[in-house]
């Protein structure tokens, strides 16, 4: 079943707040339709109204109209539906003051018409959630029209439908898809790529299937996030959590159907593609997430907004922490700012005087230096909180905090690192040093730098740190493993743990279970800790190893080696000779940063690759070879599954022939594969 929508907006005399809008959506043959019953398939589409107004519905109504109401913000308003003569129309409408649980409310109502899949035509009194089914054969073609501001004695209705309907959406949705493509061509550039010989032949409908399924997920939330009392605190509270302020925001979503809300550190990864397509966008959706820093300059990572987010979550996640980060990856998209590209020009070619006119000026950029000037106090909080709140116990060192042992967990977690259960030291503790945030410090210390130089603000401080940060020297005694030439985390280890089944009496049930224990066999010492996999390639991704340097030589062997990380789909997260890789860390958890190829972080060694090999050094050629085949891998892995089952996938599974799996359609993060066919990267 392929499910394909369109949407318009427009704003007419008489339109309220926000406009006028329609959507259409397209039910297409498919063998799964045939195998339904009589061949009918159904679309429901829902209308809430969450501040409890009521919701009217339209019987048999000449021109469509289904459902009315009146709001304060936008006043009187309609919708019309319109569909093809070969479909019914069936509806429900439901009283309640809760929104996470209206599937389940139709659900109820169907199972009362004995399982047919068919509302049952019943409204309750004042009902403020009202469905609609659409019920048709083999094909079905649907349009929602949504008119606000409507008021009959000034502005003509029809009219206004008119042009949200039938012939003349027709017509506009076809300029408008005239429109997406040459604004999606001077974006991106695809048509100047020979992407053929990847076996990508349509790689513009891949790009474009990523980028407007990521522009589709962009959402608005409301609501307030869970925030864990700290232990030293709980004493005095009877719950367990605090309620943050109600905030809003604005946000893509790394998969609408699996992960249907913000993640901070995915949202930097969704902005380095959205603000080459619309800047404004980018600066209102990181202008949301940095208001919703606190007084101490933290961020909750996981943005899970009132009732409706949490019913999707498990319990275990839906508590924030207040002492747990998250990736900086806000910064990354910073850099794709013009300002900010013309400083890094002037910096990296001082002789560019062309470049520093216009940074020094700003005519052209004043937008953008405005976005800036308005960030930059926010930014300093969020940096401040991280070097107050992560720091390691040895200056200069930093660690991931959130991580505590359990005897079900193989290696304990690290949520906030991203990296969800890549292995770590065997026993948390402070002592630890992860590499990969020490990385990200100094990436956001250098781009508080050129922030603060681009808008005129002190800037000593952080040069000062970005230096003591990009020394590396000091990320070599911290870090590097002379002996095998890699980089590690640092901290109390030992590789004797595994899992081992355990039994022990029930007694709910009377009986023996069995469950997964931890066990070590070995006593853990303060070491590097010999875990192989994209924490390891840090230093490189942030472009810390300097061109002319042994170690990136080494770097590249590595990176090329099918024992450790390569293999034809893309890099995988952990070596093959890492003793965690592919292992399972719970019982229940199945290995995720343990193995499978992620898009996201080949984004960031593909954009270092491109770096050193446009760097003056000995090692120039080597990278530009291993930055072809790694591209070649990996659109060509992404375009052969697509081609197959019409999905970017979360991840892919070296293991069986670079398979997508995980959630789907996941394009968040995994629609870099657009930046990497048109090789656009971050400098």
């Amino acid at each position: 079943m392929n499910i394909t929508t369109f949407f318009s907006k427009s704003w007419n005399d008489g339109s309220g707040y926000g406009g006028d809008w329609s959507v259409r959506v397209n039910l297409h043959d498919s063998s799964e339709i045939s195998r339904l019953p009589n061949g009918e398939s159904s679309l429901y589409f829902y209308i809430a109204e969450e501040e409890g107004s009521q919701i009217r519905i339209s019987r048999n109504d000449a021109s469509g109209l289904a459902a009315s109401g009146h709001r304060h913000d936008i006043g009187h308003w309609q919708i019309h539906i319109s569909a093809e003569n070969n479909t019914f129309f069936h509806y429900a409408g439901f009283r309640t003051g809760n929104m996470h649980n209206i599937t389940q409310l139709v659900q109820n109502s169907l199972i009362v018409q004995e399982r047919k899949l068919q509302l049952p035509d019943t409204y309750e009194k004042s009902s403020n959630i009202v469905v609609f089914q659409v019920l048709g054969r083999n094909h079905l073609q649907l349009d929602v029209t949504f008119l606000a501001g409507v008021d009959e004695k000034k502005f003509s209705v029809q009219s206004r439908l008119e042009r949200l309907s039938g012939i003349r959406l027709d017509e506009t949705l076809k300029v408008q898809e005239q429109s997406f493509d040459k604004r999606f061509e001077n974006a991106y550039k695809l048509d100047n790529k020979e992407l053929s010989s990847f076996g990508a032949t349509n790689a513009v409908e891949i790009g474009k299937a990523a980028l407007s399924n990521l522009l589709g997920g962009i959402s608005y939330f409301y609501g307030q996030s869970l925030i864990s009392i700290p232990s030293k605190e709980q004493k005095h509270h009877r719950e367990s959590f605090w309620k943050y302020w109600p905030a809003a925001l604005y946000s893509a979503v790394p998969c609408r159907s699996f992960f249907p809300r913000g993640f901070l550190w995915d949202e930097g990864f969704h902005q380095i593609i959205i603000s080459r397509w619309d800047r404004n966008l980018t600066y209102d959706i990181v202008g949301h997430w940095l208001d919703l820093l606190n007084v101490d300059g933290w961020i909750p990572r996981e943005q899970i907004l009132g009732e409706e987010a949490r019913v999707r979550v498990p319990d275990e996640y839906i508590l924030q922490h207040t002492d747990n980060a998250n990736p900086p990856t806000l910064f990354l998209p910073l850099h794709g700012l013009k300002t900010c590209y013309l400083y890094c020009d002037f910096f990296l070619c001082p002789a560019a005087d062309i470049a520093l006119a216009s940074l020094e000026s700003g005519k052209e950029n004043n937008a953008e230096r405005a976005f800036l000037e308005k960030t930059f106090p926010r930014l300093q909080a969020w940096f401040g909180w991280f070097n107050r709140t992560q720091a390691g116990t040895f200056p200069g060192t930093y660690y991931w905090h959130g991580r505590s042992i359990t005897d079900k967990e193989l290696n304990a977690k690290s949520l906030s690192s991203g990296l969800d259960d890549y292995p770590r030291a065997s026993h948390p503790s402070a002592d630890e040093r992860h590499v990969d945030l020490r990385c990200w410090m100094a990436l956001a210390a250098k781009s508080m730098v050129m922030i603060a130089k681009i808008i005129g603000a002190p800037h000593e401080e952080y040069e000062a740190m970005s230096q003591v940060l990009s020394d590396f020297d000091v990320l070599n005694q911290l870090h590097y493993d002379r002996k095998r030439g890699r980089y590690y985390d640092y901290g109390n280890h030992t590789e004797k743990v595994k899992l081992e089944w355990d039994n022990f009496f029930d007694p709910r049930t009377g009986q023996v279970q069995q469950v997964l224990r931890r066990v070590v066999s070995g006593r853990p010492k303060l070491q590097l800790v010999p875990q192989f996999g994209y924490v390891s390639l840090f230093p490189f991704i942030v472009k810390l190893i300097p061109a002319d340097s042994q170690i990136l030589e080494a770097h590249l062997n590595l990176i090329q080696s099918e024992k450790l990380l390569w293999t034809s789909y893309g890099l995988r997260s952990l070596a093959t000779t890492s003793s965690i890789y592919n292992r399972r860390n719970t019982e229940h958890d199945a290995p995720y940063w343990r193995g499978p190829v992620w898009i996201n972080m080949n984004y960031l060694v593909l954009s270092s690759l491109h770096y050193y090999s446009q760097e003056p050094g000995p090692y120039k050629d080597a990278a530009a070879s291993v930055y072809k085949q790694l591209r070649a891998n990996l659109i060509s892995n992404v375009a052969r599954r697509y081609n197959e089952v019409g999905y970017i996938f979360e991840q892919y599974d070296h293991t069986k022939e670079g398979e997508g799996k995980g959630a789907r359609p996941f394009t968040g993060w995994s629609s870099l594969i657009l930046l990497i066919m048109a090789e656009q990267y971050q400098r």
